[in-house]
Parts: C-alpha cells; sequence; structure tokens
C-alpha cells in the first residue's frame, strides 16, 4: 500500500483563447491611446504656430505698416486743405495698419479744422489709408472795420473765415464793427448770429418784395441793420425773434408806404404797449 507511488494530476497550459484576445486588446488600446496624444499634442503645436506665424506678420512685421495716406476727393479748390490734412496725419506712416483707430483719427482732425462738416478714414489694406472729408459751405462775406485796421474775409456756415482778405461778390455782405481786429482762427461771428442775419435776410425778401444790399452787425448794441435797395435801414434787436419785428413793419405799411416814401431807417426794435410800435424817420 505504501509502496506505490502517488499520480500527480496534470493540468492542460495551453493559453485560454479569450484571455489571449483580452491582453490583445488592452494592448491596442494602450498604443492607440498614446497615438491620440501624440496627435493631440501635433495638432496644439501646429494650431499655435499658425497662430504664432500670422500674429507676427499682422502685428510685428512691417507687411501692414502703412506706408501711403490719401485724399480720394481731393481736387483743384480743395488742394490747400487736402495737403493740410495729409501733412497732420503724416506721424502715422510706419504704424502697423491694424493698431489704428479710425474714430481717434477722424476726431482729430475735425479738431484741428473746425472747417471742416465731414471726414472718413478708411483702411485700404494692406498699406494705406483712404480719407474723403467735405467743409461748411460757404455763406457769407464779413468786413471788419476796427481801430486798427479793415480786413475781408469770407467764412462758412458755422462762423469762422476760411479766407483771408478775399470777397465773394456772390454772398451777402456783413460788416462788423469792433475796436480790436477780428482774430480769424476763431469764429468770426457766432453761428446763432450768422444764421439769425442770413435768415432775416431771406425771410424780408420773401415777405417784402426788396431786396437787402448790406447789413450792418454790432455785437455790443446786439443790433442787426439792413440796408435795402429803395435806400433806407431797417433795425431788428438779435435777441428778439425777427419775424414779430417784421410783422410789425408788415402791419404798418398801410399807413407807412415803404416802397414809395423817401426814409432814412425804420427801427422795429422797441416794443410798445401793443407791440406793434415802430420808430422811421424820413429824409
Amino acid at each position: 500500500m505504501f509502496g506505490k507511488k502517488r499520480r500527480i494530476p496534470t493540468y492542460n497550459l495551453k493559453p485560454n483563447p479569450v484571455t489571449r484576445s483580452r491582453h490583445f486588446e488592452m494592448s491596442k488600446r494602450r498604443s492607440t491611446s498614446i497615438f491620440g496624444r501624440l496627435k493631440k499634442l501635433f495638432t496644439l503645436l501646429s494650431v499655435i504656430g499658425i497662430i504664432a506665424f500670422f500674429t507676427y506678420i499682422l502685428f510685428f512685421s512691417s507687411v501692414f505698416n502703412i506706408k501711403e495716406i490719401a485724399i480720394s476727393n481731393k481736387n483743384f479748390e480743395n488742394q490747400a486743405i487736402s495737403d493740410q490734412i495729409q501733412e497732420s496725419l503724416k506721424a502715422n506712416i510706419g504704424r502697423n495698419i491694424f493698431m489704428v483707430n479710425m474714430i481717434e483719427l477722424e476726431n482729430k482732425v475735425l479738431n484741428i479744422f473746425p472747417e471742416l462738416e465731414k471726414i472718413k478714414i478708411s483702411k485700404n489694406f494692406p498699406r494705406s489709408l483712404s480719407i474723403e472729408f467735405s467743409e461748411f459751405p460757404l455763406v457769407a462775406n464779413i468786413v471788419n472795420e476796427s481801430n486798427v485796421v479793415k480786413k475781408s474775409y469770407i467764412i462758412n456756415s458755422i462762423g469762422f473765415s476760411i479766407k483771408e482778405n478775399l470777397e465773394d461778390p456772390k454772398l451777402p455782405y456783413i460788416k462788423i464793427k469792433t475796436d480790436e481786429p477780428i482774430n480769424p482762427k476763431e469764429a468770426v461771428i457766432e453761428k446763432s448770429k450768422l444764421n439769425y442775419i442770413l435768415d432775416a435776410k431771406i425771410y424780408f425778401e420773401d415777405k417784402f418784395g426788396m431786396k437787402i444790399v448790406g447789413t450792418q452787425y454790432k455785437p455790443i448794441a446786439r443790433e442787426v441793420r439792413f440796408y435795402t435797395e429803395k435806400g433806407f435801414h431797417i433795425w431788428l434787436d438779435i435777441q428778439k425773434p425777427f419775424e414779430d419785428q417784421f410783422k410789425k413793419l408788415k402791419k404798418a405799411i398801410v399807413k407807412l408806404d415803404i416802397y414809395k416814401e423817401n426814409l432814412e431807417y425804420i427801427d422795429l426794435r422797441i416794443a410798445g404797449s401793443s407791440g406793434d410800435k415802430i420808430i422811421y424817420k424820413r429824409r
């Protein structure tokens, strides 16, 4: 009994097909995961490189540096101010076009040149700026008589002198007497006062069928004097609506024939109890 050898069981040590397949899949997944990470890293680095390249081209290279500032509506009449505008923006030559703020440039030019009504500055890629502008219209001749000198100006619709020692016969004349000469760098006459004078002139000529051939403005007295083609003056208070003052004259025509009377002046500034009082002087 004790002399028999004990039989030791043997097992099949061949790998299980299911286990082998599982190991293969895990190995494959690990390889795929590493490849995916490398691919993502490469893509990220490529994107960063592209962004860095275009950032350099756009903002740090000279490819988009401004080389030219041009006036698109430049002509013979506005050549002088066109050249001045270009000169005022000369400091922007060489700047990166993407770094230039158009609104800031437009405001800068308008502050320097009050005679400009509008200005539009556009970027023409890659290296130029284009400017288009318009000026306030010229509306009157100003003749300034001071204790020192007599000078003439052509002013625009906001009262600034555009041309000095020149006259335009097609525009109305306004004479202004002052102690000191007018400073042409400031408004020769306030815009509101200028509008009052020009509108009152048109109103009178339309309502009375009589031309105004000359105008005098007295700033201290706040008075306007129109000189008519019939040879008499009409005095207005510039602080009061001209329509109301001319209505008084319209009512007075029944008794005062301004078309036939030989008058020196008619004063419409004084308001009576009824508001219709006028003062006049015959020659």
